[in-house]
């Protein structure tokens, strides 16, 4: 087993911007390659009056997915929606769902942004940077945070 999959073992995970390019290769990577994580939660909204549930299911039926459902099926079940949204307060989330990422979650990966250089700059900074100031928010509040917002930086990172 490798380094990065002990890492991840018996984890749970949160995504955010899993149905965007690098979120969806994120998602197939960690599914594949770190069959052992317990779970990966993707916080998605509504879009187009389909729920994060149905998106989730038309996500997976894309050949990105292929090998996972052919090689590893059950790894797919470690795939959990999470209804929400960076541009809202709290993300959108109900409280028992804040909870439950606050209690399971110790690695986060923030992929979710605007990339549409049309945006108008007030709704691109509202995802991009209010959204980004919200997920901090709710990973202070998480237990089991491998590396907390408040830890000393490692000096050899900058070295």
């Amino acid at each position: 087993m490798s380094e990065v999959a002990e890492f991840f073992r018996g984890r749970a995970v949160l995504v955010t911007g899993a149905s965007g390019f690098m979120g969806k290769v994120l998602v197939e990577k960690l599914l594949y390659s770190c069959s052992d994580l317990r779970a990966i939660y993707i916080l998605m909204r509504k879009k187009r009056n389909k729920a994060p549930e149905v998106r989730t299911e038309e996500m997976l039926k894309l050949p990105l997915f292929h090998r996972l459902r052919n090689e590893k099926p059950d790894a797919l079940n470690k795939l959990v929606p999470v209804h929400g949204d960076v541009t809202l307060e709290e993300l959108g989330l109900t409280p028992e769902a804040k909870t439950r990422l606050q209690d399971e979650v110790s690695v986060v990966f923030h992929c979710a942004a605007t990339l549409r250089l049309e945006a108008k700059l007030k709704d691109a900074t509202e995802m991009n940077t209010a959204g980004t100031w919200r997920l901090l928010q709710l990973a202070r509040g998480m237990i089991h945070l491998k590396v907390r917002l408040d830890d000393p930086v490692p000096t050899a990172v900058f070295t």
